[in-house]
């Protein structure tokens, strides 16, 4: 199949290409520029090259007041933004080339930052022996008419975008909550509050800009370059810099919801509860809903894709639960803008650490799993000290898997099988002042062990590990399959033939730690 004229048209007319940067004797390929013999020294010298060449918009601890160091004072997760030797905030494709040829050139540790979101240390921060490409200025979005695609720079966050699009009345599969950004969301697969309706944030994509290792800016769809193309959704960051994402878009979606909270001592009856509306989902894509378990509440939202007048059928298991005690997000018919904005919880500023397993779903292995949730909760602080275990049961149909691939986006490298699961998250968050790192982690090591044990022994564990929940310990590459594996390795040595994305990159699930 061709590629569409009106999305080529799109590539033309939004394609940023490289600067002439021939003309600056530090990249000229045979310049005599002699790289530091240390990782800070290195960091030093791309520091000092990048406010050479672009000035105040490179962002060092001497600027206080400016937004990346205001970051790291009031942070989503004080284990994402970690000092840097500089951040450097490109407003063009161009420009982000020019800072790569200057990491390259210095042989510079680097991170790539959108929004930040994920707390793995490394994987959009470094420390000040490396710099941080910012991407928050590439905020553009366009919109084409004829294709219904929407044309977003990658420092967008889902919020900006779904505000935008409903002034059209478009609507597109996105992140839950507001200020997800929407680069970070796609290059990890992205779960959308509605995925099994219409699969994952990746399957959404229709073509990526991308700006590779050797400085080059290239674009790619299901038709210009395909392995590019299905490796970037799912393989995250070992191609490039995604600079701008090309989305497809819908009729504005119409959406009804509630978020409800429960006894957390019924939590037996919630878990039936919760795996009974599972099965009914399975013949209602428009449903989906989260159960998230804490110490003093449970928290039930229920999402639907449309406003019926009527209660859907699916939630019927939570209407009958008597252990209610209150709604905090009322039955309100909205759409995705306002879905996110309900549900978005926003907990303290401090330190959270996470992973996630993927199983079949069955009520037996999750009430193992509470209790060993319970167990380990128990040795922790008190919720009144700001310690926070929970976990959060995401249910995922059999269409969800299909719907991605039926879509004519080309596929992604995820792997997802074709079975009803369960994509349970589990986050710690606690204090950034006076807390021991140890003690929290070493209980959710504990939790990890356990709970992967408890489905293992039931033959109940799948392979696939969500990136976007996933620990930076989790082998998450490898529970994509085999073949997708070898798709991203080939992918990677061909458009980063040098390594610079192995190499150089501070961390991620990169293809050098297979």
């Amino acid at each position: 199949m061709m590629m569409s004229s009106a999305l080529l048209k799109l590539f033309r007319s939004t394609g940023s290409y490289l600067l002439a940067i021939s003309r600056h004797s530090i990249f000229r390929p045979h310049s005599p520029i002699s790289v530091p013999k240390t990782d800070h020294e290195r960091a030093a010298a791309a520091r000092d090259l990048l406010k050479s060449a672009f000035g105040e918009r490179v962002i060092t601890a001497e600027d206080p007041t400016s937004r990346p160091m205001v970051a790291l004072t009031t942070p989503w997760s004080t284990t994402c933004h970690l000092p840097s030797a500089a951040y450097f905030q490109p407003v063009s494709a161009a420009e982000v080339s020019t800072a790569l040829s200057i990491i390259t050139k210095t042989q510079c540790k680097f991170a790539v930052r959108a929004t930040g979101h994920n707390p793995n240390p490394g994987f959009s921060s470094t420390r000040e022996d490396g710099v941080i490409i910012d991407l928050q200025l590439l905020n553009q979005k366009s919109f084409d008419p004829e294709t219904g695609i929407a044309s977003v720079g990658a420092g967008n966050t889902w919020g900006e975008v779904y505000t935008w699009l409903e002034e059209k009345g478009r609507s597109v599969m996105g992140g839950r909550y507001e200020e997800i950004g929407v680069a970070g969301f796609v290059l990890g697969g992205g779960m959308p509050g509605f995925v099994n309706l219409r699969g994952m944030g990746c399957d959404q994509v229709r073509g990526f800009e991308v700006v590779l290792g050797d400085g080059h800016t290239v674009h790619c769809s299901a038709d210009v370059r395909p392995d590019l193309y299905r490796a970037l959704k799912g393989g995250g960051s070992n191609f490039g810099v995604v600079t701008r994402i090309y989305l497809q878009t819908y009729p504005l979606l119409k959406t009804q919801y509630t978020v409800s909270l429960y006894k957390p001592d019924d939590y037996a009856n919630i878990i039936e509860a919760s795996v009974a509306a599972h099965k009914e989902m399975e013949t209602d894509p428009q449903a989906a809903y989260f159960t998230n378990v804490h110490r003093d509440f449970v928290a039930i939202g229920q999402l639907y894709a449309d406003t019926p007048t009527e209660e859907p059928r699916v939630f019927e298991p939570f209407r009958k639960l008597e252990s209610m005690m209150a709604p905090v997000v009322p039955k309100t018919d909205g759409t995705l803008s306002t879905l996110a904005q309900a549900i978005g919880r926003r907990p303290p500023k401090g330190k959270r650490t996470i992973f996630t397993i993927s199983t079949q779903v069955d009520a037996d292995l999750y009430l193992a799993i509470h209790q060993i949730w319970q167990d380990i909760t128990a040795t922790l602080p008190p919720s009144s000290d700001g310690t926070d275990l929970h976990y959060t049961i995401q249910p995922v149909t059999a269409s969800a898997g299909r719907a991605g691939r039926d879509n004519g986006t080309g596929g992604n490298v995820l792997g997802l099988q074709e079975v009803s699961q369960n994509w349970c998250v589990f986050t710690l968050e606690y204090p950034r002042d006076g807390a021991d790192d140890a003690v929290h982690q070493a209980a959710m090591d504990r939790l990890y062990t356990q709970v992967k044990k408890a489905a293992e022994e039931r033959g109940l564990l799948l392979d696939f590990v969500c990136p976007t929940f996933a620990d930076k310990r989790q082998d998450v590459l490898r529970g994509f399959g085999e073949e997708n594996v070898g798709l991203i390795r080939e992918v990677a040595e061909k458009y980063d033939a040098e390594g610079v994305f192995q190499k150089l990159q501070y961390g991620g699930f990169l293809v050098r730690d297979l």
